[in-house]
């Protein structure tokens, strides 16, 4: 007789099986940034604030401004005129792919005793090698196990999509581990910004526009970021930034943000902020649950359901917005006792909302339902592959979990902050016979 398995995953709360007690809600089963000394003042009014954007290289120092985030590229690697050139005489070379640099795609590390020395870019994307485009390590940072070494690129051109000409620099980090048959890991990231001074409300204010990657823009709304503040506040590395947006709120007033003219090289982006003088309403988000876990929205990103390009962040139970229609994009959510170590869980996908002048406007969350979905494995990426749950003893499966809330939403990781340290919480999953004997348990791994 075939012996069969049964997959029993229980809901508890927001997730699966857990091995500890949680609290739920209820559920229905080189160089610095350049600062600029001179104010812009030309068409500047109180209603209306200009900016003129100036490109600015960034150093790569640690306790300067810098994007924080890292890109890999793969590819199948080409010897290209560049890369050969390199290896005649340097033998210990990892090549290194970006495909955003147009005739400089490939470049390369040279590795010595297990620690990158140099990296080599092809900067006039010439095909050629010289001296110049043999770059130094900027930081080089080391730990028990792998040491971590930073190149930054002086300011070269690239070419946009739409064949614009634009100055930029790249930092490049590299990760070799003392492991003999580990591969270095090597990443890319953006080291320019366009900067401008202006003033608002007397003060002055200081814009900074981040480009979206490698693509050589600053100005797609929805892609790039920004920073906005005033000019004697200190730019570090962990700066906050925001998502640009068509429509930005500054101290508690909107604007309507405009970028004319163009990054490309002997040009300028002029930004200009005009006071908004719509109407407005309010964003309250409700969530249903069990009323003595106080749960409480702590953060949110919305989105303009018509206009994609106005992006707000948002914080608290009740939001003024600009009136009109948007999406509730990702959030987070806090319950647990008040007074008391709390739970945190995050979603996606919300619903639309609409703000009407002078009115709140509600979006209901919770009321989780867990669904699971168990697939061959080795059919798990065909279109028609079909769902089971029943599997004979040895047969390989594939398993996903899916918390949706009333509204659609679909719900996330789930932690437990102790003490102000966040702990994530693994879901559990057991395999029964059809006796009711288990089989198997483990922990579902987030990602």
């Amino acid at each position: 007789m075939k012996k069969l398995l049964i997959i029993s995953i229980i809901p508890l709360c927001f997730g699966l099986v857990l091995l500890i007690s949680v609290p739920c809600l209820k559920a229905q089963e080189q160089q610095p940034v350049q600062t600029s000394t001179t104010v812009n003042t030309a068409g500047t009014s109180p209603d209306k604030i200009v900016f003129d954007m100036k490109y600015c290289s960034l150093s790569g120092k640690k306790d300067e401004l810098r994007y924080n985030s890292y890109w890999g590229f793969g590819g199948r690697e080409q010897e290209t005129p560049f890369i050969k050139e390199l290896k005649k005489d340097k033998k210990e070379l990892t090549v290194v792919y970006n495909r955003y640099f147009k005739d400089a795609e490939w470049s390369a590390v040279e590795i010595k005793n297990k620690k990158p020395v140099a990296f080599y870019f092809d900067l006039n994307a010439d095909g050629k090698f010289s001296e110049n485009e043999k770059i130094l390590p900027s930081n080089t940072e080391e730990t028990s196990g792998s040491t971590t070494t930073e190149f930054v690129t002086p300011d070269f051109t690239i070419k946009t999509e739409d064949n614009q000409k634009v100055p930029f620099r790249a930092l490049m980090q590299i990760r070799t581990y003392n492991n003999n048959s580990s591969t270095p890991n090597c990443m890319w990231s953006p080291s320019c910004v366009l900067e401008g001074t202006s003033t608002i409300d007397g003060q002055s204010t200081k814009l900074i526009l981040f480009t979206n990657g490698f693509t050589g823009s600053f100005s797609d709304f929805g892609r790039c970021s920004y920073y906005l503040d005033k000019s004697e506040k200190n730019i570090g590395r962990y700066t906050p930034t925001q998502t640009l947006s068509s429509i930005i709120n500054y101290n508690g007033q909107f604007y309507n943000l405009k970028l004319n003219g163009s990054h490309e090289e002997g040009k300028t982006i002029q930004a200009v902020m005009e006071k908004y003088t719509g109407t407005t309403g309010n964003l309250r988000a409700q969530l249903t649950g069990n009323t003595d876990l106080a749960p409480k929205l702590t953060g949110a990103t919305i989105i303009g359901s018509k206009d994609k390009n106005v992006y707000f962040r948002l914080s608290g139970d009740q939001t003024e917005l600009p009136t009109g229609t948007y999406q509730l994009s990702s959030g987070y959510l806090n319950y647990g006792k008040e007074n008391e170590d709390y739970w945190q869980l995050n979603f996606t996908d919300g619903p639309e909302f609409a703000i009407e002048t002078n009115k709140t406007g509600t979006v209901e969350l919770g009321k989780p339902v867990l669904s699971i979905s168990a697939v061959d494995e080795t059919k798990r990426y065909q279109s028609d592959v079909k769902e089971q749950k029943v599997y004979s003893k040895g047969q390989r499966i594939y398993l996903t979990r899916k918390i949706s809330g009333m509204a659609d939403e679909i719900y996330g990781r789930f932690s437990k902050i102790e003490n102000k340290k966040q702990t994530y919480i693994k879901p559990s999953i057991r395999i029964i016979d059809p006796d009711g004997k288990q089989i198997v348990s483990a922990e579902m791994e987030y990602g």
